[in-house]
């Protein structure tokens, strides 16, 4: 009886999912969820049109990604996550194809009780992530590797291993977005994303096979052609030149410019020529300018990988390309100055045809054209250095210790003189001076400067915001020394002073300047001692 029973119920049950199934028909059956979404009892256009109003929804779902200990939140939209709805389709309407036949009446009957909930099947659009704050955020966690690299031991090349770097790539954090959504299959995404190893493109022996190549070659020297100057360059020093790097087509022998230029340099102290700057005249009282020439320097950037030629051909030959540099004190740095009009200017005289004449014209010469730059001071010793029959200078009258004597460059202390007064009434500051210890009528009492190589000097020192040509004229009887510039501030003599100290005459001499600009004065003094005659010390 009891079997009966039983036999009946399974009759029934049979009929029921047998019925059922058969109304169903090509829907979707019972109690089917995705993303907590029923989608169960749904015929295929029905479907279709729930999975794509879930996937319109998806895109605000919160997605929040671990890298390294930094957390960033954004949308699935945002991070390029959305429901792959093809294939969420396909896994729904083949829920039950691994159910075999005589097993469906009891999912059948399991689907009247309790939900099946189907995974959602994700997708990535990896361009939408790396347009998103999340490929940021991998960038951030990026430690390169290093690359072997070699350095040199004398005339040989050794190799530096390299190290692998720390990454995320793109495919990767896709990936991981895709196992998380597909994973997690609710309202929130949470991942963290782990950098893995970046290894260096090139390994350790992929540099030292090449390194062993170029060390046969370093084993004689190479001669290098710089401008007229051709120098032999031995393997050690080549060595330190030349680098080894990934480049597209595999590793890549090289040169570092820089340590080329500095070898060669360092070689060669004379293969470069220096600046000559703008230069400054004054022609008819009007001050004009030369173009001047850059720096011949060595080397073109481009030429020195000829380096690698002399290497690798039986020449064994390198031609750098010199170069002229851009001026540093071109046109731009002379407009910049403002020397345009004299602010200071003086003449003292002599007599024609003496030797001392020739001497007070040759410093003229060599000082002429001087420019002292804003706030920069300028001495007569350290431009013309000491006077020499070398340099055009010829015996004269001086006074030595006191006593008039002779000696070569004799007279050019009334180019002092006169290059004193000058400044003195452009308002320059006048930092070192010497008056003579014998009182000379052809210059102004208490208003005159001496020169000694090397300890008597006189200094100028440009206290304008423009430059100071120093221009000088000469005749066979006369000295001419005019400053040019922008006018500042002008000096004059307010007063002087004189006082016995035992048997000398101490002379303190007042200058008053004035500043154009607001007519502000200042005094300052010049001081000095004439012994009373020949011999007589102070």
């Amino acid at each position: 009886m009891a079997a009966g029973v039983l036999g009946a119920v399974v009759v029934v049950w049979l009929a029921a999912w047998g019925i059922d199934t058969a109304i169903a028909g090509d829907a979707t059956r019972r109690n089917l969820a995705v993303l907590d979404t029923p989608v169960g009892r749904l015929d295929p256009q029905q479907l279709t049109a729930r999975i794509d109003e879930l996937s319109s929804t998806y895109g605000a779902t919160p997605v929040e990604v671990e890298l390294s200990g930094t957390t960033t939140t954004v949308n699935a939209a945002t991070a390029g996550l959305s429901i792959d709805a093809d294939a969420t389709i396909a896994a729904i309407e083949a829920v039950d194809d691994d159910v075999a036949a005589v097993a469906r009446p009891v999912v059948w009957l399991r689907s009247l009780f309790t939900t099946t909930h189907v995974p959602a099947v994700m997708d990535v659009n990896e361009a939408a992530l790396a347009r998103s704050p999340l490929a940021d955020a991998i960038d951030n966690v990026i430690i390169a590797p290093t690359e072997p690299s070699v350095t040199s031991q004398g005339a040989s090349l050794v190799v530096i291993p390299g190290a692998d770097g720390m990454a995320v790539t793109l495919e990767q954090l896709a990936a991981a977005l895709r196992r998380g959504a597909e994973s997690s299959q609710t309202d929130e995404v949470v991942i963290s994303v782990d950098p893995q190893p970046l290894p260096p493109r090139y390994s350790d022996t992929d540099v030292e096979a090449l390194a062993n190549l170029v060390n046969t070659s370093l084993a004689s020297p190479i001669t290098i052609t710089t401008g007229a100057v051709v120098t032999s360059v031995n393997g050690a020093t080549v060595a330190n030149w030349l680098t080894i790097t990934p480049g597209d087509d595999g590793l890549e022998l090289g040169v570092d410019p820089q340590r080329v230029i500095d070898g060669i340099t360092e070689l060669n102290s004379t293969i470069d020529g220096p600046e000559v700057p703008v230069g400054f005249a004054v022609v008819d009282g009007v001050v004009t300018t030369s173009p001047g020439t850059g720096a011949v320097v060595c080397c073109e950037p481009g030429s020195t990988s000829t380096v690698i030629e002399a290497l690798t051909t039986p020449a064994r030959s390198a031609t750098l390309t010199m170069i002229e540099a851009p001026l540093v004190k071109g046109p731009e740095w002379a407009a910049s100055l403002g020397i345009a009009t004299p602010v200071g200017t003086f003449t003292t005289n002599y007599p024609a045809g003496q030797d001392r004449a020739i001497n007070i014209v040759r410093i003229a010469e060599i000082i002429r054209g001087t420019v002292i730059e804003p706030g920069a001071t300028f001495s007569v010793n350290e431009t013309t250095g000491a006077r020499t029959e070398a340099q055009g200078f010829v015996p004269g009258g001086i006074i030595l210790n006191g006593k008039l004597s002779t000696g070569v460059g004799g007279g050019i202390s009334q180019f002092a003189t006169t290059l004193f007064n000058a400044a003195f009434f452009a308002g320059l500051d006048i930092p070192d001076f010497m008056m003579h210890t014998l009182y000379i009528s052809r210059y102004p009492y208490g208003r005159e400067a001496t020169l000694a190589w090397p300890t008597v000097d006189l200094k100028l020192t440009n206290n304008t915001p423009y430059g100071i040509l120093i221009w000088t004229e000469s005749t066979q009887e006369s000295i001419t020394v005019t400053l040019y510039s922008t006018p500042w501030v002008v000096g004059e003599q307010t007063g002087q002073i004189t006082e016995q100290v035992g048997a000398c005459t101490k002379v303190t001499t007042e200058r008053t300047r004035t500043w154009l600009a607001d007519n502000r004065t200042a005094t300052d003094v010049f001081i000095g001692r004439y012994q009373p005659k020949e011999g007589v010390l102070c």
